[in-house]
């Protein structure tokens, strides 16, 4: 299941695959298991030559032996059709840094996260227009621990926890009209003085989400071309993977002017329910080609409204919206082109991770790979409900069906085939250099590591 996948308004955010794009596990052939002998290793050796420490030397020499079954059992490819071998753990761990400036309008054009707000004073005419240039920011740790059930069927968990959100404004001001009282235009500062009068201060960056758990996510993957032998004839590997998020982030402060929350929906990465069909294969022995085709729902949700206890001026809500409103953002829906392949496949050394062997070791993944991975993704219209159908209205203008498109890299490297029981991945995904429509463009840099384990 793939971690770069998450698209969070920063990260990631789905069950990973041990190697490569995918959601939220490792994939392709089951190679020949193998033990590791006492004699192979010498700290092994020298550990049960003692009777005080042959039990410590048995539970060394045992950790030893089934970690090197489970390596020589990994695939020596990462790509979308990835399941764990039986028995095998899988955790892995990235941090993503998610920046978010800008959006697509409904013509398709580039433009900032907050509409321009002119405003007026009764009497007075334009007082001038404020242009929030606002950058969020997402700091995101994934956790993801996958289980390898059969060699067909892996199960992920995956809990992504926000270590920090900022919110910077950037305020831009544009005088309006000239005001005879004050024998000029209005500045910025003349404008917030005005507010000010009114009780509402000058809006601040924001920072938040400290730790703050997002929703979390458990997937299930299940690689049935296995059970089809017309399929492995054709070398095809077809995937369906299913996850579902648990709503246990939270929603953005009702009273800040520029706070941001958790939950999918805020991180706009992925739905509520998700259903992928992918289809894979290999060619020239170092080149993985792969499609996937998706659906992904949103479920309705219920919001408190803005009452105006710290911004009366610009977030007096509840006396025409109502106490609360609910949003349904609308699905997911779409399709994904891979290709991975192997750059270096490296020196296999005969370590104790290949029980000294180096045919072994061949088949232990490259030193480094790379992929390559295009998104289309339509987005559904999201629907608004309060008490007030032309504050819907405005709030709907902005999230109107739309599509965006997704470029995700990403490099792999594996110290396995040096005897080092750890993997690499940097990634960076890029939603605002093909453009899109009525979805904001958020770019995401990545980097984690995968640590396989086994204990019977």
């Amino acid at each position: 299941m793939n971690p770069a996948k998450s698209e969070q308004a920063g990260a990631p955010v789905r069950i990973a695959a041990p190697a490569g794009a995918a959601c939220l596990a490792a994939r392709g052939r089951t190679l020949v298991l193998t033990s590791l002998r006492a004699r192979a290793h010498p700290l092994a050796a020298r550990i049960m030559g003692n009777v005080g420490g042959r039990r410590a030397g048995a539970a060394c020499l045992a950790m030893f032996v089934l970690l090197a079954c489970l390596l020589s059992a990994m695939p020596a490819r990462a790509g979308l059709s990835d399941t764990l071998p039986a028995g095998t753990f899988l955790l892995d761990s990235s941090i993503s840094l998610s920046q978010l400036h800008s959006r697509y309008n409904d013509q398709g054009q580039k433009t900032t996260l907050i509409d321009e707000l002119k405003l007026y004073e009764p009497g007075s005419g334009l007082q001038g227009t404020l242009i929030p240039r606002a950058e969020v920011n997402y700091l995101i740790l994934i956790n993801q621990l996958q289980y390898g059930v059969t060699d067909s069927l892996s199960v992920g968990l995956g809990i992504p926890v926000v270590l920090n959100t900022s919110v910077d404004l950037n305020m831009e001001w544009i005088p309006g009209d000239y005001q005879n009282y004050l024998g000029r235009r209005y500045s910025e500062d003349d404008f917030w003085q005005w507010a000010g009068s009114m009780g509402q201060p000058r809006p601040r960056d924001w920072q938040g989400n400290r730790g703050t758990l997002s929703d979390i996510i458990l997937g299930v993957r299940w690689r049935f071309s296995d059970h089809l032998p017309w399929l492995r004839r054709q070398q095809l590997r077809t995937v369906l993977t299913v996850m579902g998020a648990l709503p246990t982030g939270s929603p953005p402060p009702p009273e800040e002017l520029a706070g941001a929350g958790t939950t999918m929906w805020d991180l706009h990465s992925q739905g509520e329910l998700c259903f992928h069909l992918a289809l894979e294969r290999t060619f020239f022995e170092r080149i993985n080609l792969g499609v996937d085709t998706f659906y992904e729902i949103f479920f309705r949700h219920s919001y408190t409204t803005p009452t105006g206890s710290k911004n009366p001026l610009l977030l007096t809500l509840a006396p025409y919206v109502g106490p609360s409103y609910s949003i349904d953002p609308g699905d997911f829906a779409g399709v994904a082109l891979q290709i991975e392949g192997t750059i270096i496949y490296g020196p296999a050394l005969a370590t104790w991770l290949s029980g000294h062997d180096a045919a072994r070791a061949e088949k232990l993944p490259p030193l480094l790979s790379a992929s390559v991975m295009y998104k289309y993704t339509h987005v559904a219209g999201s629907d608004w409900q309060s008490q007030s159908a032309i504050w819907d209205w405005e709030k709907e203008k902005l999230w109107l069906p739309g599509h965006k498109n997704t470029l995700w890299f990403r490099v792999t490297v594996s110290l396995l085939r040096l005897g080092i029981p750890l993997r690499l991945y940097f990634a960076y995904r890029n939603q605002s250099w093909l453009g899109g429509r009525n979805v904001r463009a958020a770019d995401v840099f990545a980097g984690g590591l995968q640590l396989p384990a086994r204990f019977w």
